[in-house]
């Protein structure tokens, strides 16, 4: 077998897929990284879900302070969280505590110990906050779902739900 590069003899190739015996190959690779290796250092490095990442509850001042909440790279007004918050509870006193779509008990306690609301995975919006935002806070726009039913809702084939006709009929415009 002859190297594709310096064509010596070679028993077997280093790189079969380029045909290169072992020298070749090594200044193949060498050639190809960069001239500056970039490091990083553990300061670069953010843990998904942290204590710092979380609603404070100590921040006051000015309500256009953008801070970070639970790992979402985007960020939100604290006035927007606050209102999310207030906007959750309301909807979690008018809950019967099951799942819309098939029946499962939910939390029946809105905070934890810390102050920290319990399951928001059960507060899902019929219409997504990204696609009309005037419906973020409108009761109306949310089903109370289990863990599974709003995955499904919000990743899965949401017209195979129970929930979707009556979905359907609030919001027509948006739902096909």
């Amino acid at each position: 077998m002859k190297c594709k590069n310096c064509n010596k003899n070679t028993e077997k190739y280093d790189n079969a897929f380029h045909k290169l015996c072992k020298k070749c190959n090594i200044e193949r690779l060498e050639s190809s990284k960069p001239s500056k290796m970039i490091k990083h250092t553990t300061k670069d490095k953010k843990s998904l879900r942290t204590s710092d990442t979380r609603l404070k509850r100590s921040v006051k001042g000015n309500k256009n302070h953008k801070i970070s909440y639970g790992g979402d790279k985007r960020s939100k007004s604290l006035s927007t969280l606050i209102l999310d918050e207030i906007f959750y509870e309301k909807c979690f006193n008018n809950s019967n505590h099951e799942c819309e779509e098939c029946s499962k008990k939910l939390p029946t306690e809105f905070r934890n110990d810390a102050g920290k609301i319990v399951s928001r995975f059960r507060y899902s919006h019929i219409v997504a906050k990204s696609i009309a935002p005037e419906l973020r806070h409108d009761i109306n726009n949310i089903n109370h779902l289990c863990h599974e039913c709003h995955f499904q809702w919000d990743h899965g084939n949401r017209k195979k739900m129970d929930i979707y006709k009556k979905n359907q009929l609030k919001f027509p415009q948006f739902l096909k």
